[in-house]
């Protein structure tokens, strides 16, 4: 009868300390040039509630104890609001992140399945993801996707790293493709309330002047200060609903061009410039044009977060966002509220 009871309560102790080890996450991490700071892990601890707990990196190192009801991604920010590190987790993993600040793209993770296939990937694809042009990489993600219906890895791909994202069709069809285990709906919920709240927390930040590429070959400066309002409005080539966005913002600047205070600027981001011209001349608006190299990946846009194109951020003359997003109604909108505003 002893031994009975002596089992029983090793067996009750055992199954306790897996409760407690399954109520949390841990990640820990080694940043060889990561330095002292404090860094920022923004999560989900389930469908609505966002998590944001400031850390200490010590010579590179930190350790992160998290909660989190549903696969989620962590996103490790440094103080200049970027991401610099991101794992998948879900409670009871133990992560481990490896490598340099200055090289996301070779930085190791490993702790569960999904996140070490998610890492490979990214790995093993360092030079698409570092190429300003996303076609190969897209094209990577969908064969990964038809090659692997079944892993999670896949769903952390389409959603996170998928440039294609904003093209519904595209993306829907490959939804279809990945089996039901395979895109947890907490984790599919939990990527749009994380993006919705990095791009707000984007969006505090001001933005006094931007230097660019101007339709003349020359570098130039995109100032704020001189303007009441500017509206950025940025583009790709392959944008399809451009002609009907350049004849809406060409009222929209007609309406206050005498006025001289609202300053309309298109950027075009595809990566290549051949024909930019050409598109330009065929719409015959009259407000300043500019060019980003490397799209997204361009130096002076890094930290403005410009999400999928068609994409527009309104500005007071001092840099504060009035309005960033993809519908052109609400940045006309808001637009139009400062300008008539005393």
């Amino acid at each position: 009868m002893k031994n009975i009871i002596h089992i029983i309560a090793v067996l009750a102790v055992s199954l306790s300390l897996t409760g407690c080890k399954d109520e949390f996450f841990t990640i820990e991490g080694s940043l060889n040039d990561g330095g002292t700071q404090n860094i920022r892990a923004l999560y989900v601890t389930d469908y609505e509630s966002l998590q944001s707990d400031w850390v200490t990196m010590t010579d590179g190192h930190f350790e992160l104890k998290g909660i989190n009801y549903d696969w989620t991604v962590v996103y490790l920010i440094n103080n200049k609001k970027d991401i610099i590190a991101r794992a998948a987790i879900k409670n009871g993993d133990k992560i481990k992140i490896d490598g340099s600040m200055n090289d996301p793209f070779h930085i190791t993770i490993t702790g569960n399945d999904a996140n070490e296939e998610w890492n490979r990937f990214m790995n093993e694809n360092a030079e698409l993801y570092s190429s300003p042009d996303k076609t190969r990489l897209n094209h990577a993600i969908e064969k990964y996707v038809d090659t692997y219906p079944d892993r999670i890895s896949s769903t952390l791909l389409l959603l996170n790293d998928y440039a294609n994202l904003g093209n519904t069709t595209d993306v829907d069809s490959l939804f279809k493709r990945l089996s039901i285990d395979a895109r947890p709906a907490g984790l599919v919920n939990n990527y749009f309330a994380l993006s919705q709240q990095l791009d707000r927390e984007k969006s505090s930040k001001n933005i006094p002047s931007v230097m660019l590429y101007n339709s003349e070959d020359t570098i130039t400066t995109i100032i704020m200060a001189r303007h009441k309002t500017t509206l950025m409005y940025f583009w790709e080539k392959s944008d399809t609903a451009r002609n009907a966005t350049v004849k809406r913002l060409k009222q929209l600047y007609r309406n206050y061009e005498k006025e001289g205070r609202l300053q309309v600027v298109d950027i075009m981001m595809s990566p290549d410039s051949a024909g930019w011209k050409n598109i330009l001349a065929g719409d015959s608006s009259r407000w300043k044009h500019y060019w980003a190299p490397g799209g997204t990946l361009n130096r002076n846009l890094l930290n403005m977060n410009i999400g999928k194109t068609p994409y527009y951020i309104v500005t007071t003359s001092v840099g504060k966002q009035l309005y960033r997003g993809a519908s052109l109604d609400d940045a006309i909108k808001a637009t139009d509220s400062h300008m008539q505003s005393k």
